[in-house]
């Protein structure tokens, strides 16, 4: 599942994103930072992770120290990226399909991927995970908050920097319509919730700013309106 008409494999060079998470500072170093925290603290004592759309690896590499994981992406090069820079015994990567794996998780996380397909699709996919996990699994699922900055973010973004996202983002939401897109996929128990506020724009004067907006920001729950939204969806 892809966005129709885009080449990823053209547009989108084999490690970029990790590259980005290399160089340990800057704006967009801490955006993606944060965001995999995010995900990170709401998977706290589960065995197994399968993290769709993994793209680099970035996720599973940095942040997932101890955990059997599996991360597949549909790319080919950014999975022989992953396989190259992460890939261990217990990190795998591959190009599988979600419908080949016989395999159960006690968690699947799907970071800044549904806003990329068809709302069909996005709802398919949904439905194929819930199949995957286990009977206690859970589902952890980032995609932007269109009814927060993130609109005139996505808009600076396109024009400054190598990757655009005019083409990419094609599946918008907000916090009611992800919660019925879970709903709708079968999933029993949903919360959605908002992370990554302007803390890493303070990033421009240091980590120790960032860090301290941060830290704002998360004890007043960003307000409810967080450029991100973190949905946990159980089956």
């Amino acid at each position: 599942m892809a966005t129709p008409g885009y080449d990823y494999d053209r547009d989108i060079p084999a490690g970029f994103y990790d590259e980005i998470h290399q160089c340990k500072a800057g704006v967009r170093f801490f955006w993606h930072d944060l965001k995999f925290r995010a995900v990170a603290k709401r998977l706290d004592g589960v065995g197994k992770v399968l993290d769709v759309g993994c793209g680099p690896g970035t996720f599973i590499g940095n942040y997932l120290g101890g955990v059997e994981c599996l991360g597949i992406d549909f790319s080919a090069s950014q999975i022989d990226y992953a396989n190259r820079r992460y890939g261990t015994a217990e990190h795998r990567f591959s190009t599988q399909m979600l419908a080949s794996l016989g395999e159960r998780f006690d968690a699947i996380t799907m970071i800044e991927l549904l806003e990329h397909l068809p709302p069909a699709d996005a709802r398919r996919l949904l439905a194929e995970a819930r199949g995957l996990l286990s009977p206690q699994g859970r589902l952890v699922v980032t995609t932007p908050n269109y009814r927060s900055l993130w609109p005139l973010i996505e808009w600076g973004v396109n024009r400054v920097s190598r990757v655009s996202y005019e083409q990419q983002h094609i599946n918008k939401y907000w916090r009611g319509r992800l919660a019925a897109d879970l709903a709708q996929a079968g999933y029993a128990k949903v919360e959605v919730g908002t992370a990554v506020g302007l803390a890493p724009f303070a990033a421009v004067f240091g980590r120790g700013p960032a860090q301290w907006l941060d830290a704002v920001e998360r004890s007043v729950g960003h307000l409810g309106c967080g450029n991100l939204l973190v949905a946990v969806a159980r089956p």
